[in-house]
């Protein structure tokens, strides 16, 4: 522990934002190269996948953790802080690697009686990129896999317990922005243009009209930037942006929010004559925990020792992890931070380095539990 310790550390004070792991890929394949395992490769350009061969034919498992950091500057004090100046692991995701290590390590030493194990060191996950490029390479193609698992640190939860659900665990995630295009004006004859501030005014309104409750269906719009014209107070406005994060607990409720936010952006366009069109902006697809995942789940807490925490509705945030558990059947599960520990992406947030024996410890039961 005190070695996995000084890494998780280590890779704290040298974080790296998404696609842009190359030192993080470095550092790891060093460390990853000195263990006793069956194949090593790079994907998605900055990650890494190290497999490990079952001493006889089982259900073959794929292991997920993420490695990328946020431009976020931070504020905590210890000798371990980060060395880059704006870009920091506010989401644990140092702590996420080290635990994959960790998990190397274990089968470097003892290979898996029953099944081929698959570990995955992702890049990009926070951008919602890192998944969608390990399947664009096409590294899990030809690996069999039977079942995906993966975790996350969860502050606000009694440390080391293990929280998950059946269904939606995090949500289905996309960033929208409407681009709205007219024409310019002098000011003091706005009518011989054509201003946008009306139409993205309705459209931001009637976007707004979608938000709703109803546990545990939900649909989340949230206004994140505008932008209009230009400061110069004699011009009349051509063009503008609405920038919106849209968010459902399944991945059909967001597709229906955002094809009901597209029709309604373009009838309001052709009725103001305006043209339209839209971006999508980081795009995460919801986690739907399979059944049979979940049980192998409750029965690697019981034989790990550990508290099973269920809980009734599914996490507000993106986790493109979502990618694997919509191809493969899987789960993702969290592990509580400590109750006192700073939310995610808080800039004074630290991963907890006490969990670290308690993630290696589920991975590697939950492997032992899905050869039952």
């Amino acid at each position: 522990m005190e070695d996995l310790t000084t890494l998780r550390r280590y890779l704290h004070q040298h974080p790296e934002v998404s696609q842009n792991e190359h030192e993080t890929q470095k550092y790891l394949l060093d460390l990853l190269g000195k263990l006793n395992t069956d194949k090593i490769e790079k994907t998605a350009s900055t990650g890494i996948l190290v497999s490990f061969k079952g001493k006889l034919p089982g259900k073959n498992i794929l292991l997920r953790a993420d490695i990328d950091a946020l431009p976020i500057q931070e504020t905590i004090t210890t000798d371990y802080k980060s060395q880059t100046d704006g870009v920091s692991h506010k989401c644990g995701h140092d702590g996420h690697a080290t635990i994959m290590y960790g998990v190397a390590n274990h089968y470097s030493q003892k290979r898996p009686e029953k099944g081929d194990i698959h570990l995955l060191f992702q890049p990009a996950e926070e951008n919602g990129w890192g998944a969608r490029n390990v399947v664009a390479d096409k590294t899990l193609e030809n690996l069999n896999i039977d079942m995906v698992f993966a975790l996350h640190n969860l502050p606000g939860f009694d440390t080391h317990n293990i929280v998950c659900k059946e269904g939606s665990f995090t949500s289905s995630v996309v960033s929208l922005v409407t681009y709205f295009k007219g024409y310019t004006a002098h000011a003091a004859e706005p009518w011989n243009g054509r201003n946008p501030a009306k139409a993205m005014s309705q459209y931001l309104l009637k976007a707004l009209e979608l938000n709703s409750e109803n546990k545990p269906e939900y649909v989340t719009i949230t206004p994140v930037h505008t932008e209009m014209g230009e400061v110069a107070y004699g011009i009349s406005a051509g063009e503008g942006s609405v920038h919106l994060t849209v968010r459902a607990d399944s991945n059909e409720r967001l597709d229906n929010a955002l094809e009901t936010m597209k029709s309604t952006a373009e009838a309001i366009c052709k009725e103001e004559e305006l043209e339209v069109r839209f971006e999508l902006i980081e795009p995460f697809e919801s986690n739907q925990n399979n059944k049979e995942a979940v049980a192998i789940i409750k029965k690697a807490t019981e034989a790990a020792g550990l508290t099973y925490q269920e809980i009734e509705n599914g996490f507000r945030f993106g986790e493109d992890f979502g990618i694997f558990t919509n191809i493969y059947p899987g789960a993702m599960f969290g592990i509580g931070s400590g109750k006192n520990c700073y939310p995610l992406h808080h800039p004074a947030y630290d991963y907890p380095d006490e969990i670290t024996d308690t993630g290696i410890k589920m991975f590697t039961t939950i492997q032992k539990q899905a050869q039952q």
